[in-house]
């Protein structure tokens, strides 16, 4: 098999005699003899492949949102309120008037501060002369008790100066008071009776108010200290506490000064 493969391979070598003859052996896949031309085992054909040319890019064109919608809405029309004017009250005028009045009294007296109390009532006058001055004169009348439990009867004169806070046109005014007062009381029963005189002064506070221009109600409370002056008519005065309201004492003898307290509730008509 070696020599017959040898053998084919030579004589494919040999070209034929001849100018225009050439005799060539190819081998391929198979083989072929041609005399007088080429003997060639044609190529396989060439396969052009074509492609198909690439898809053009894809360009996304986004559309822009579009532009928001404003609605404009017209403002409201406004409304024009005409506010009430605001009216001052004028001030009233200041008159001077003056006032009679009735009161219900309570007191109480003595040196120790033993009394029971006293209640009775009285009259009073009150002038207002000035917007916030006034003056009062007043007289009172008491009866009860007095120190030790001695039946004392007693009658009170007063003059004070009275001074309001506040506008004169207020119906609720508070006042300070000072004055001086006089007093006569007959202190004991039957025989055994004493009759003392006081001078003093007194001081407080109340108040007024006005129902309606003409009618006012009326409350204070006042402190007096005052003085006897005059002598006791009953010889045993230093050694009876009922008579002497207990300003006497063994150790120092008697004191014609003593003090208490009244509370007077009432109205009053101004004119």
């Amino acid at each position: 098999m070696l020599k017959m493969f040898s053998l084919l391979l030579t004589v494919a070598t040999l070209t034929v005699s001849g100018n225009d003859a050439l005799a060539q052996i190819y081998i391929g896949g198979s083989v072929g003899v041609h005399i007088g031309g080429v003997i060639a085992i044609p190529a396989p054909p060439v396969v052009v492949y074509e492609y198909a040319p690439p898809p053009p890019p894809v360009v996304m064109i986004q559309a822009p949102p579009p532009p928001p919608v404003v609605y404009v809405r017209p403002a409201p029309v406004p409304i024009m309120v005409s506010a009430p004017p605001v009216v001052m009250e004028p001030e009233v005028p200041f008159e001077s008037e003056f006032g009679i009045g009735v009161r219900a009294s309570g007191g109480i007296t003595g040196g120790e501060g033993e009394g029971d109390g006293m209640g009775g009532g009285g009259l009073m006058l009150r002038f207002h002369s000035f917007p916030n001055l006034a003056f009062e004169l007043s007289l009172d009348a008491f009866g009860g008790t007095g120190y030790a439990g001695a039946e004392r009867k007693e009658v009170a004169g007063e003059f004070s100066a009275l001074w309001f806070f506040g506008r004169p046109d207020q119906a609720f005014r508070f006042f300070l008071l000072g004055g001086v007062g006089v007093a006569w009381a007959q202190v004991g029963e039957d025989e055994r009776t004493d009759e003392p005189i006081y001078v003093g002064g007194l001081g407080g506070l109340g108040v007024e108010w006005r129902l309606i221009s003409w009618l006012a109600l009326e409350a204070d409370v006042r402190g007096f200290v005052r003085q006897r002056v005059n002598e006791p008519t009953d010889p045993n005065y230093a050694n009876d506490v009922t008579l002497n309201d207990g300003n006497c004492t063994p150790e120092d003898g008697c004191t014609d000064l003593q003090g208490g307290g009244t509370f007077h509730l009432g109205a009053i008509l101004y004119f």
